[in-house]
């Protein structure tokens, strides 16, 4: 930048301001601030026996498809299959229907746009009690859903005697109970129990 610029510059930056300018300036920022939205809310879609869950994604760790579940035969909890291998890691396998106490008459995948749709999935999750693999019907790809649009869930639902499901969102058209991670992970935890 040579001296001419720098003089043109520093004329521009150091000019009078119109009085009307200083005044829309002040009235801009004096005004309020418009409430902030809160960010959409990301889920994996999944069926266990007939139900619809939105597992969140910060819980989510990877999809596979089912591989050889090796029975423990201390726990004879329903809803604990055994371990499973997922990346080398052997974890605890547990059917996500049992554990929310969904109906395991299994339906017929449903038709959709779902970029993972496949029956019979391992989907790995992380709690705060520890990572385990979850045996899931369906995986039908992950959505975005507004957290504020959340509906209570059914009386059957959040009566239950293992209450998962912390709200009701519409996900690709179908009515999806969105999982409680603190929920989900103490029942994951309570399944180990023989």
């Amino acid at each position: 930048m040579d001296i001419e610029d720098s003089l043109a510059a520093r004329q521009l930056f150091d000019r009078e301001i119109a009085p009307e300018t200083l005044a829309e300036w002040t009235a801009q920022t004096a005004a309020p601030k418009p409430a902030a939205q809160t960010r959409p809310a990301g889920a994996l879609l999944v069926r266990a026996g007939s139900e619809w869950f939105g597992l969140p994604t910060g819980v989510v760790d990877c999809a596979l498809p089912v591989g050889p579940v090796h029975s423990v035969p201390s726990l004879g909890s329903p809803a604990f299959l055994g371990l499973a291998n997922v990346d080398g890691e052997l974890l605890p396998c547990v059917s996500l229907a049992d554990l929310a106490g969904a109906d395991t008459a299994r339906a017929a995948p449903t038709p959709g746009p779902a970029p993972l749709r496949a029956r019979g999935r391992l989907i790995a999750v992380t709690v705060a009690q520890g990572r385990f693999a979850l045996l899931v019907d369906e995986a039908a790809g992950s959505c975005g859903f507004a957290p504020e649009a959340l509906t209570p869930p059914p009386d059957t639902v959040a009566r239950s005697p293992r209450p998962l499901v912390t709200g009701m969102a519409t996900l690709e058209g179908r009515l999806t109970g969105i999982v409680d991670p603190e929920s989900l992970g103490r029942a994951l935890l309570r399944s180990l129990r023989p």
